[in-house]
C-alpha cells in the first residue's frame, strides 16, 4: 500500500502524489511514516523531508509547519519548501559559510539565536541539494507554480526581529 502525500506551502504545492514512505523532521527527531501509521498531528521543523517514491528517496527542504497523518493520507503544511533538485548547491554552500561566519561573530543571545536558525536552515537546504539522486531514474510528479524555494531568495525574518 502507499501513502497519499501533499506538501503545501502558502504559494505552491511541492508534492501531490502517492509515495511508499516518508521521513519527517519533527521537534522530537525524525519521524518515519508508512502505510497504516496511526493518526497524528505533529510539528515539522526546519530540515529535510525525505519521500520514498518508486524506490528512490527524494529530499525536500522544508521551513517548518504542521503535518497530519490519517488513513494513509499525509498533508504537510509548511512555511516554505523546495525539492533538492531545485536548489543550487553552490548558493547553498555559500549561504552555509555565511551563516557559520555570522554565528562566530554574534555576542548577544538574541543575535546568537537568529544566527543559529539561519545556520540550521542553510544546513538543511544544502543537505537536500546534495542528497538529490543524480542521475534520477524515475519521473517525478510536476511541481505547481512557484516550485523554487523562496528560502534562498529572501532572508529569514521573524516578526519583531527584522532580517536575519
Amino acid at each position: 500500500m502507499s501513502l497519499d502525500v501533499q506538501v503545501i506551502t502558502p504559494s505552491h504545492v511541492i508534492w501531490d502524489a502517492p509515495c511508499d514512505e516518508l521521513i519527517l523532521p519533527s521537534k522530537d527527531g525524525l519521524l518515519g511514516i508508512l502505510s497504516g501509521h496511526a493518526s497524528l498531528v505533529t510539528f515539522v521543523t526546519v530540515g529535510v523531508l525525505r519521500i520514498r517514491f518508486q524506490q528512490v528517496w527524494i529530499p525536500v527542504f522544508v521551513m517548518g509547519g504542521l503535518a497530519q497523518v490519517e488513513y494513509d493520507r499525509v498533508v504537510i503544511l509548511v512555511n516554505d519548501a523546495c525539492r533538492g533538485d531545485a536548489i543550487d548547491v553552490q548558493q547553498a554552500q555559500d549561504a552555509l559559510e555565511k551563516a557559520q561566519d555570522r554565528l562566530t561573530k554574534t555576542l548577544n543571545p538574541k543575535e546568537r539565536w537568529r544566527a543559529e536558525q539561519c545556520l540550521k536552515q542553510a544546513q538543511a537546504e544544502l543537505s537536500a541539494a546534495r542528497e538529490f539522486p543524480q542521475p534520477l531514474k524515475v519521473s517525478l510528479p510536476e511541481v505547481s507554480a512557484g516550485g523554487r524555494s523562496r528560502a534562498s531568495q529572501f532572508p529569514l525574518t521573524f516578526q519583531g526581529f527584522g532580517e536575519l
